[in-house]
């Protein structure tokens, strides 16, 4: 009896360990390059991923720095740097952009230099508002909703404003692109951008993979024409 109730445990183990999907890259120096697209397919900008700080717990708990370096391929001198900070937690994978930290490079200032103290200095004279991470559930179903969030913060004079409503989860899918074939969770949501008195609102369509981060992102208008792609289109590994 003893024996059938350990063999018993060993399985629910083994079997809530399988479930555990941290939805970043813990593998430091890898590199997940993509490219954007406009609505006709032309390629508009490249962004080179590289993953920094990654701490993995045995599948239960990690983290992670994504240093983006975004390059537009139609203008010179035109490259912009941010970075994303991911978290994991057991079941939720979360993600927050560091809005303060392309504005500090653009600056000339020295990266090595740029602290925690810097960004809340930063986002208090942005004025910063609101909440601009988003979550991922490993146990999500089709159909399954997620919380609404907005955010507000003064760049280069002007304030922007981001709100993400109307998010749900979608049918997982299966999404090859050049760097490879990617089981993903899928996602969308509208996402309306306030700057002045101007306002876009697109409805955004993401994938996730496991041990990736972001595959695919679509964004059409709200009668349906595509208005950008992002590609994920190759993963170099250290």
């Amino acid at each position: 009896m003893m024996k059938r109730t350990g063999t018993f445990l060993a399985l629910a183990v083994a079997a809530f360990t399988s479930v555990q999907a941290q939805y970043f890259c813990t593998a430091n120096g890898t590199e997940l390059q993509y490219v954007n697209y406009d609505e006709v397919g032309q390629s508009t900008s490249t962004e080179t991923v590289t993953v920094a700080d990654a701490v993995n717990k045995g599948g239960f708990q990690g983290s992670a720095v994504y240093y983006v370096k975004v390059v537009n391929t139609k203008a010179k001198n035109n490259t912009t740097y941010t970075k994303f900070h991911w978290m994991y937690d057991g079941r939720n994978t979360v993600c927050v952009e560091d809005l303060m930290y392309g504005p500090y490079i653009a600056s000339d200032s020295d990266p090595a230099r740029y602290s925690e103290e810097f960004r809340n200095a930063l986002l208090e004279d942005s004025k910063f508002k609101g909440d601009n991470s988003f979550t991922l559930d490993e146990q999500a179903k089709g159909g399954q909703t997620f919380p609404d969030r907005a955010y507000s913060y003064i760049s280069n004079h002007l304030k922007k404003e981001v709100t993400v409503s109307g998010g749900s989860y979608l049918t997982p899918e299966e999404v090859s692109t050049t760097a490879g074939k990617f089981q993903c969770v899928k996602l969308t949501y509208l996402q309306q951008t306030k700057i002045l008195v101007k306002k876009e609102t697109l409805r955004v369509t993401e994938w996730y993979a496991e041990d990736i981060g972001l595959v695919k992102r679509e964004a059409y208008t709200p009668k349906g024409q595509l208005r950008s792609r992002t590609l994920l289109t190759k993963v170099v590994e250290q």
